[in-house]
């Protein structure tokens, strides 16, 4: 191999290294000593991120958030704050991590925590379109443990319909 070559080879796998380390993939179990082969158990949280400011600082959106999708939320000017009628906040929520790693045939080991928010409308959707997880009630302060195989390669979909689409996870199974 050319040294050009090999320099943008080491250079691409570097490159997809880190983006999977930026990008928050679980892939670290793949090649973990212990773990036995074709089994992965993913443990995800159900978290709301938070963010407030004045009016002073930044202008409220002039568009609410919420009319942008369900798992965004605001409070204007006023609603956030009675003492303070500058101040407005937004929130989402989101399932960390959003990306994880397996193979097809893998048994996956879910196990999912809920920090914020009462409730989530929780199920997993197969890479065509299949349920994996019927329609659970997950909420705050309770673990869940869900168990299946992942015969399809693809994207398994791990939703909650109160906050999609930010509140949407992946476990990318990679064929074998």
């Amino acid at each position: 191999m050319n040294r050009n070559l090999t320099s943008w080879v080491v250079a691409g796998g570097l490159a997809v290294v880190l983006l999977a380390a930026a990008s928050g993939v679980a892939s670290a179990q793949l090649a973990k000593p212990g773990i036995p082969s074709g089994e992965r158990t993913f443990y995800v949280t159900g978290l709301e991120y938070k963010g407030s400011t004045s009016t002073k600082d930044l202008a409220a959106p002039t568009v609410d958030p919420k009319t942008l999708g369900d798992g965004y939320r605001y409070k204007k000017p006023g609603d956030a704050d009675k003492s303070d009628a500058t101040k407005w906040e937004v929130s989402t929520y989101r399932w960390e991590p959003g990306v994880m790693q397996a193979f097809q045939g893998d048994k996956i080991n879910l196990v999912g925590f809920i920090v914020n928010g009462d409730k989530h409308k929780t199920w997993i959707e197969d890479p065509a379109g299949g349920t994996v997880m019927k329609e659970q009630d997950w909420n705050r302060g309770r673990e869940y443990k869900v168990s299946f195989v992942a015969d399809k390669a693809g994207f398994y979909i791990l939703h909650c319909d109160e906050h999609d689409p930010s509140m949407t996870a992946y476990i990318v199974a990679q064929p074998r």
